[in-house]
């Protein structure tokens, strides 16, 4: 079986918390609709929950609804509210709280380096637009070794849509049993993967970490010690 020579990572929940920063950055946005609106919590809650829906059934759930500006211009329209200054002031206060809040997973910069180091390219495949995905991997301190990105914005299409994938396979400049993808998201992510015959790794930090994945069945013991994320990583990559 050939071993592997690029490796894959989601972003979002797989290099970082983004569940806990997305939550930090809606509450500055509450804060703001409250001091400007004077909307509650259930309200801007509401409104925005409204948007998001619309946007991502409106687009086909491709890159464009992912895109905070055009939600939060759709959403002051249709609340009848000028978009200046209110529209870029959203936009900048939700991302400048969430990347300010963005912490690297525990291990996240040292298995992607040792990878690196070990001459294999690491690539990105995420959905929502690509500025910000760059962004967070900036942040993160992780752009400098990734090889290449794949966007669902770039893609026209979200994960697991074959689109995505086939784009990812172009760009990882080997087969696709020579690609493996690492991401939290069960189906948009292992099962995305293995649709497209890359291999795939599960991280679910909560249950086992990284656990292998393989069309029928998954084996690997629980743990939830983030300092042995990497020498799982290293295990799982050379039993491969």
């Amino acid at each position: 079986m050939p071993g592997i020579k690029t490796v894959i990572f989601d972003i979002d929940n797989t290099l970082y918390d983004f569940v806990g920063c997305n939550q930090l950055g809606l509450e500055a946005l509450r804060a703001y609709t409250r001091e400007q609106f004077g909307w509650s919590r259930d309200e801007f809650d509401r409104r925005h929950k409204s948007i998001q829906t619309e946007l991502c059934v409106s687009t086909g759930y491709n890159g464009c609804c992912r895109n905070r500006m055009l939600r939060y211009q759709k959403l002051l329209e249709q609340a009848g509210l000028p978009l200046h200054p209110h529209a870029l002031q959203m936009y900048e206060l939700y991302w400048m709280t969430l990347l300010e809040n963005m912490q690297p997973f525990e291990g996240a910069v040292r298995t992607i380096k040792t990878l690196k180091e070990a001459g294999i390219r690491i690539g990105i495949g995420t959905d929502m637009t690509v500025v910000m995905q760059l962004r967070k991997l900036e942040k993160l301190q992780l752009l400098a070794y990734v090889d290449f990105i794949v966007t669902s914005e770039e893609a026209g299409k979200e994960k697991p849509s074959p689109e995505l994938f086939s784009l990812v396979l172009e760009k990882a400049l080997c087969c696709p049993e020579e690609c493996l993808f690492v991401g939290d998201h069960l189906e948009k992510d292992v099962h995305g993967a293995l649709s497209a015959g890359m291999r795939a790794l599960w991280y679910h930090p909560e249950k086992e970490n990284f656990r292998p994945i393989d069309p029928s069945a998954y084996t690997g013991s629980d743990t939830s010690d983030a300092e042995r994320r990497i020498s799982k990583l290293t295990q799982v990559l050379e039993e491969l």
